[in-house]
């Protein structure tokens, strides 16, 4: 099964450079050239991996994905692909849960790497389950969802990264060298 990929730039060179070469990595495209025009894309056809730009007009790619987290639907990984290539930028980005940011002008091959990479490391094991418990925590890998006692908890996605190692591998310890290895394996 073909992973699908949404590219949301409102620059329709931008779009086509990377539909065309995604489209050739193996990979199902679809494009949108606006956040609202995305949301609703992401709404019904859940896509495995959101390549975002940040600068768009009306909502912007940050704005996107705080939406995206108050209505439930950031359950993929998202990769911002912007202009905005500096350390405040780039830190922010990774603060409201992007799985990678990468800066404009950008070669194609990285991008695909990358776009591999994420996907990759965020793929469900085939024999994982769909949900993990522990005493009054529920941990839902289909929708990646988080309760505790009931009530919804919001986390970011490695937060919930390292939640779910912690809860697949109950009883054992861990040093900070063995999280950064396998939740921080990509360095992000």
């Amino acid at each position: 099964m073909q992973q699908r990929i949404l590219i949301v730039d409102d620059e329709d060179d931008i779009c086509m450079i990377l539909s065309y070469s995604l489209t050739q990595a193996g990979y199902e495209v679809l494009t949108a050239h606006s956040a609202e025009e995305a949301l609703p894309i992401v709404r019904s056809r859940q896509p495995d991996l959101i390549l975002l730009d940040i600068m768009m007009d009306g909502m912007s790619g940050t704005q996107m994905v705080v939406c995206m987290r108050e209505q439930g639907l950031l359950t993929m990984p998202v990769i911002f692909l912007t202009a905005l290539g500096d350390e405040t930028s780039v830190l922010k980005g990774f603060s409201l849960g992007a799985d990678d940011y990468i800066a404009k002008p950008f070669h194609i091959q990285e991008v695909l790497a990358r776009v591999a990479a994420v996907l990759k490391r965020t793929a469900k094991p085939a024999s994982a389950p769909d949900e993990l418990t522990f005493e009054g925590l529920h941990l839902n890998l289909h929708d990646r969802s988080v309760t505790v006692d009931g009530t919804p908890v919001t986390l970011t996605r490695k937060e919930f990264e390292l939640l779910y190692h912690l809860l697949s591998h109950q009883g054992k310890l861990f040093s900070r060298n063995d999280l950064l290895a396998t939740v921080w394996a990509d360095g992000g």
